[in-house]
C-alpha cells in the first residue's frame, strides 16, 4: 500500500518549520538523488528543528523506501515524543507502516486511538483492510512454493506463462546492470524427462530495447508481449505478437488501433476459445483490465476488434494488473489493490458465468502479503500455479518463479490437452487449417487455433469429462467434424480437397429423436456447410440421410429422407439456391458400422454430404 497522508501532506501543505537551516537541509533532500544523502540531510533537519514535521515524514517514507519499515515507525514515534504539529496525520502514517509491516494488531490499536474527525473516513477505511487482512492471516492456505531452479536466472525473473501442455514456460528476464537501467528480454525453457531445462533468451523476439510481460497462447501457437518506445509504436508501450511456426517464430507484428493507442497498454493474455484479448491500459486515467475481440484471419494472423472495460467488479477505483484467464475461460485471476489485499496488490480471482463476473476473492494468505504479488498463471489441470517474488530467499533481493499447489478454494475447471495433427487426405502433407472445440450446446467456443503450417500439429484441450465437437476446415477443402471426449490423447484429422465424388458426415448435426426437427445444437456443421458453399459457389451438393435398423424400412427411408430434406431447408434459409442442393434418404441400407450396439447405431444415423458436381 502507499503511503498516502505523507505523499499528500509534502506535496500540499506549507511547512510548519520556521528554522532556516533546517528548511534549508529539508529542501536539499527533496533535490537529492542520493537515497542515503537524503536520509543524512532529513536528519540534519530534525537536530536544527526537532519539532519539523515535514522532515519526519520525509525520513519515514525514505526507510519505507529500502523496505526497513520499524526505522521508519522509530522516526514517527520520535516526532510523536516530541509533540510535532499534525499528531493525528502522524499517527495514522504510524498505522499505514505498521500495515506494511504485517502487524495489523497494532496498527488497529494505532486508529483507534485517532479522534480528529478530519481522518474519520480514511480511518475507516483501514481499519476495515486491517481486519480484512487479519481475518486472511487467521486463515491461511497451504504454502509451499518450489524454486524453478533451472527456470531462474541470475538475473530478476517474472512474468510467467505456461502453455496448456505444460510443457514451455517463459519469463521475462531483466538485467539491472545494463546502462543503469533494466534491460528487459524474453526467456523461454521447456520439459524434457520430466525436468525444466535451463531457461534460454528468445533471441529471435529481444532487442536492444525492452520486451517483457509475455504470454503464450494456451496452446503455444501465438507470443504476446509489450515493448516499448519502439518506431512504430502508437504511444509509450504497445502490445506485440508472434506466430510460431516449427520451432521459430515470426517476425513481431504490431496490430495498431483499435488495440494498441497513444496510451500504455501491457499484460495481454488470449483466451482458451482464441476469441478474446484481456489487457491492461490506463487510457481512464488509471491501469484497469480491459478485453476486446479477436478474430483469426486464413494466414494465421490477428483481428483486434471492440475494446472495451472488464468494468466492475473486477475494476475499482485503483489498479489492478496482470489478468490470466484459465483454460477453462471462466476463472480470471488479476492483481489489484482495490479490493481486500494485504497491503499492496495481492491477487484475486474471478469467474465468469452467464457473460457475468463474480465478487472477485483474494486468493489467500501467505501466497498474497503485504508487499506487491504479481504475474500469476495456473496450469491447465487447475491443481498448480507459478508466480514470482522476490522475498522468499532470504537478504536476495531478485526475483524469481516458484511453483505451488493452488489452494482449493481457487481452483478452476480442470482442463486436459490433446495432441493432434492436420493432413491432406490425398498427400498426406501437414495442413494449416482452423481448429475448433466446442460445447455440447453447438455454439460455445471451448478453444480455436490454427495449426502449425509447417507440420500441421496442434495443442488443443477441453475439460476432463464429457463429450464436445471438434471441426477443422481449409479453404479450398471439405471441412471436418466430429465428437472427441475427454479420454483421446491424440487425434488426426484428414482433409480432402473439394472435388467431385467426395464426401463427409456430418457428425455433430443432431435431430429429435425419430424426428427430422434439427436440434439447436447442430449450429456449428450448418454454419461451416453454409460457408463452404459461399467460399465455392461453383460446387452443387448432395445430401443423403441414413437411419439405423430400428423400425420398419419404410419408415427409416421416410425419416432419412426428410432429415435430408430438413437440412436443406435450413441452407435456403440462409441464403444458399435451391437449385445447388438435392437431396435422398437411404433409410438404413448402408450402414457403416454394426446395428447390434448403441454405439454402432449412433454412427449409422447420420447425414452425408457429397459434392454432385463442380461448375467449370
Amino acid at each position: 500500500m502507499a503511503l498516502i497522508t505523507i505523499t499528500t501532506s509534502l506535496s500540499a501543505i506549507s511547512l510548519h518549520s520556521k528554522n532556516k537551516k533546517a528548511i534549508q537541509y529539508y529542501n536539499l533532500a527533496k533535490g537529492s538523488m542520493n537515497t542515503n544523502d537524503r536520509i543524512s540531510l532529513l536528519n540534519k533537519a530534525i537536530q536544527k528543528d526537532s519539532k519539523f514535521v515535514e522532515a519526519y515524514w520525509a525520513l519515514a517514507e525514505e526507510w519505507v523506501r529500502i523496505d526497513s519499515t520499524q526505522q521508519a515507525i522509530n522516526t514517527l514515534l520520535r516526532a510523536k515524543q516530541n509533540q510535532t504539529p499534525e499528531q493525528a496525520k502522524t499517527q495514522m502514517i504510524i498505522a499505514e507502516v505498521q500495515m506494511m509491516s504485517n502487524d495489523f494488531e497494532s496498527a488497529l490499536a494505532t486508529l483507534n486511538n485517532i479522534t480528529d474527525n478530519a481522518y474519520e473516513k480514511h480511518c475507516k477505511t483501514l481499519k476495515n483492510r486491517c481486519q480484512q487482512s487479519l481475518d486472511l492471516i487467521n486463515n491461511p492456505v497451504a504454502f509451499a512454493p518450489i524454486n524453478l531452479t533451472a527456470i531462474n536466472t541470475d538475473k530478476d525473473d517474472y512474468f510467467p506463462s505456461i502453455t496448456s501442455d505444460g510443457m514451455s514456460i517463459s519469463t521475462t528476464v531483466a538485467d539491472r546492470t545494463l546502462r543503469g537501467n533494466a534491460q528487459e528480454d524474453l526467456y523461454w525453457s521447456y520439459m524434457k524427462d520430466g525436468e525444466w531445462q535451463k531457461s534460454q533468451p528468445l533471441t529471435q523476439l529481444n532487442t536492444d530495447g525492452n520486451e517483457g510481460s509475455q504470454s503464450f497462447s494456451a496452446d503455444g501457437r501465438y507470443m504476446f508481449y509489450v515493448a516499448c518506445d519502439r518506431r512504430e509504436s502508437d504511444g509509450g508501450c504497445d502490445i506485440y505478437y508472434s506466430i510460431r511456426e516449427g520451432n521459430k517464430w515470426s517476425v513481431p507484428i504490431n496490430p495498431g488501433a483499435p488495440l494498441n493507442t497513444t496510451y500504455w497498454e501491457s499484460n495481454p493474455v488470449l483466451s482458451p476459445a482464441g476469441n478474446e484479448l484481456f489487457y491492461v491500459t490506463n487510457r481512464d486515467g488509471q491501469s484497469d483490465i480491459w478485453h476486446c475481440d479477436v478474430v483469426i484471419e486464413e494466414n494465421g494472423r490477428l483481428k483486434f476488434k471492440n475494446p472495451r472495460s472488464l468494468g466492475s467488479p473486477v475494476n475499482t477505483n485503483k489498479d489492478e494488473y496482470a489478468p490470466f484467464i484459465h483454460a477453462d475461460n471462466k476463472t480470471l485471476y488479476f492483481a489489484s489493490s482495490g479490493h481486500n489485499s494485504l497491503g499492496k496488490n495481492d491477487i484475486f480471482f474471478s469467474k465468469r458465468e452467464n457473460g457475468k463476473w463474480s465478487k472477485p476473492e483474494n486468493i489467500g494468505y501467505p501466497i498474497n502479503t503485504v508487499n506487491d504479488e504479481m504475474s500469476f498463471v495456473v496450469t491447465a489441470s487447475g491443481d498448480k500455479a507459478y508466480f514470482a517474488s522476490n522475498k522468499l530467499k532470504g537478504e536476495a533481493k531478485d526475483y524469481d518463479i516458484y511453483e505451488i499447489e493452488l489452494p482449493e478454494k481457487a481452483r478452476p475447471k480442470s482442463m486436459r490437452y490433446i495432441k493432434g495433427k492436420i493432413i491432406d487426405k490425398e498427400t498426406l502433407e501437414p495442413l494449416a487449417a482452423f481448429i475448433e472445440i466446442f460445447d455440447n450446446d453447438g455454439k460455445t467456443k471451448i478453444f480455436e487455433s490454427q495449426s502449425d503450417k509447417s507440420n500441421g500439429t496442434f495443442t488443443a484441450f477441453l475439460p476432463t469429462d464429457g463429450y464436445f465437437g471438434i471441426d477443422a476446415r481449409k479453404k479450398g477443402y471439405l471441412f471436418y467434424t466430429d465428437r472427441i471426449n475427454a479420454q483421446e490423447d491424440t487425434i488426426v484429422i484428414t482433409l480432402q480437397p473439394v472435388k467431385e465424388g467426395k464426401s463427409i458426415i456430418l457428425n455433430n448435426l443432431y435431430f429429435a429423436t425419430n424426428s427430422a426437427t434439427i436440434e439447436s445444437r447442430s449450429f456449428s456443421d450448418i454454419q461451416h456447410l453454409y460457408e463452404l458453399m459461399l467460399q465455392n459457389n461453383n460446387i452443387k451438393i448432395h445430401i443423403i440421410g441414413h437411419t439405423d435398423n430400428t423400425g420398419t424400412q419404410a419408415l427409416n427411408k421416410q425419416l432419412s429422407n426428410d432429415r435430408a430434406n430438413a437440412l436443406k431447408e435450413a441452407l435456403l434459409k440462409l441464403g444458399i439456391k435451391e437449385e445447388r442442393i438435392t437431396t435422398e434418404g437411404k433409410g438404413s441400407d448402408e450402414p457403416i458400422d454394426t446395428n447390434d450396439t448403441e454405439e454402432g447405431r449412433a454412427r449409422n444415423r447420420r447425414v452425408e454430404i457429397k459434392i454432385e458436381t463442380i461448375r467449370q
